[in-house]
C-alpha cells in the first residue's frame, strides 16, 4: 500500500510541475526561450525525522529559492520517508518523479558505486579537513560520477562523525565482540564491523527503535544528531565516540529534470543548494552539546576512546579499503587520501 501511495503521489506532483510550467510530459524545457511568468513546482525527500540537519537543509533550501525567485518556484518537503525509505527516494529521484533528495551517502552505494569513496573507514582526522577536502577538487570527479548515475550533486554537508550506541560498553577492542550491532544495507559498512569482532545486522531503520528496545540488537551506529532526533538513546545505556565514519549528506537532483530546465533556474538552484549546504554544518555545529546533554541527562554514559584505540580500530578494519578500490577502483581512494594528506599537513 505504501509503495501505490508513493507512485501516486508523485505522479500528481509531476503532473503538477508540468501544469506549472516546470517540464512538459516529455521532459524537455516547456519554456526554451524565456521564463518570464513560468513558475516551477519542485519536491524534496527525506527518510529522516524532522529534527534532523536533513530537514534544515531542505527547509533552508526552500526558503532561499522561493524568496530569490520571487515566488516564481515553490517547494515541497515531504520528511520522515513520506515518500519513500532511501532506495525508494534514490529511484524515483533518478527516474524524475522525486525533483531533489537528501540523504545520506552510505544509502546510494547501490545506484552511485563512487559513493563507497566515504566508506572509508578514519578517512577524515576531523571536520575541518572533511569540509575542506569535500569543497575542493575531488567534488568535480564525484559530480561526474553522480551524474552518470542519472542524479545531480549540488554538495555535501554532514551531521558529525557516526558514533555507536550500546548497552554493553565498549573501552577495548575486546569489547565489540559478539555485540550485536544494526548497520545499513551496505557491504562495506558490514565489513567494517565485522573486522572489528562485532556481529553486524543489517536492518531498515524504521524498525531500529523497536528492535534496541526489545533487545534484538545490542547496538546501533548513526550521528548523534539521528540518535537523538529519533530518540534512539532511550534503550541504551552508552554512547561509544568510535567517530569511524563521517555522517556525509547530500542533495542530489534528478538529472533528467535538472537538464531540462532553463539557465537561470539551474544556477538558482546550484546557487541555493550550495549555500544550504553551508548552512546544514553550520547547525550540525551549533547543535551537538545540547544533543550530548540530552543524552547525559537520560542517563546514558559518553565513552570517549583514546586515540590510540581509534588508531587500532582503523587498522584492524584496512581491509574495507580493499574492498572500497575493488569496487571503484584505485584512482578516486588515491585522490581522496592524497587531498586529505595534503590538507592535513597544511593545518
Amino acid at each position: 500500500m505504501k509503495k501505490i501511495f508513493v507512485m501516486l503521489l508523485t505522479l500528481g506532483l509531476t503532473l503538477s510541475l508540468s501544469a506549472c510550467g516546470g517540464t512538459t510530459g516529455d521532459g524537455t524545457a516547456a519554456n526554451d526561450e524565456s521564463t518570464e511568468g513560468t513558475t516551477y513546482s519542485f519536491t524534496v525527500g527525506t527518510n529522516t525525522a524532522e529534527d534532523s540537519v536533513n530537514q534544515l537543509l531542505a527547509e533552508k533550501f526552500k526558503e532561499l529559492i522561493e524568496e530569490r525567485s520571487n515566488g516564481a518556484v515553490n517547494v515541497t518537503i515531504y520528511p520522515n520517508g513520506a515518500m519513500g525509505g532511501d532506495a525508494e527516494l534514490t529511484e524515483s529521484c533518478i527516474a524524475g518523479t522525486v525533483d531533489f533528495v537528501i540523504g545520506m551517502t552510505g544509502s546510494l552505494v547501490n545506484y552511485i558505486p563512487e559513493a563507497a569513496l566515504f566508506d572509508l573507514p578514519n578517512v577524515f582526522p576531523d571536520l575541518t579537513t572533511a569540509r575542506e577536502v569535500l569543497d575542493g577538487p575531488i567534488l568535480a570527479d564525484l559530480q561526474a560520477a553522480y551524474e552518470a548515475g542519472g542524479l545531480k550533486l549540488f554538495g555535501y554537508a554532514d551531521s558529525g562523525f557516526r558514533v555507536m550506541s550500546s548497552n554493553k560498553a565498549v573501552r577495548q577492542m575486546s569489547d565489540f565482540s559478539g555485540i550485536k550491532i544494526r548497520t545499513m544495507e551496505n557491504p562495506n559498512h558490514i565489513a567494517y564491523w565485522q573486522a572489528l569482532g562485532a556481529n553486524p545486522t543489517p536492518s531498515d531503520f524504521s524498525e531500529l527503535y523497536m528492535s534496541l528496545e526489545q533487545g534484538t540488537l545490542d547496538a546501533q551506529e548513526n550521528p548523534y544528531d539521528l540518535i537523538v532526533a529519533n530518540k534512539l538513546y532511550e534503550p541504551q545505556s552508552y554512547i561509544i565516540e568510535t567517530n569511524h565514519l563521517l555522517h556525509t549528506l547530500n542533495m542530489v537532483g534528478s538529472k533528467a529534470t535538472y537538464d531540462a530546465l532553463p539557465a537561470d533556474i539551474q544556477e538558482l538552484i546550484s546557487e541555493c543548494a550550495a549555500e544550504a549546504h553551508q548552512y546544514a554544518r553550520q547547525m550540525a555545529d551549533e547543535r551537538i552539546e545540547s544533543q550530548k546533554a540530552t543524552i547525559q541527562d537520560a542517563g546514558l554514559e559518553i565513552i570517549t576512546l583514546e586515540s590510540s584505540m581509534i588508531r587500532e580500530m582503523a587498522d584492524t578494519a584496512s581491509n574495507v579499503y580493499d574492498l572500497v578500490r575493488e569496487q571503484i577502483g584505485d584512482e578516486l581512494v588515491d585522490k581522496l587520501v592524497a587531498q586529505v594528506e595534503a590538507v592535513s599537513a597544511a593545518e
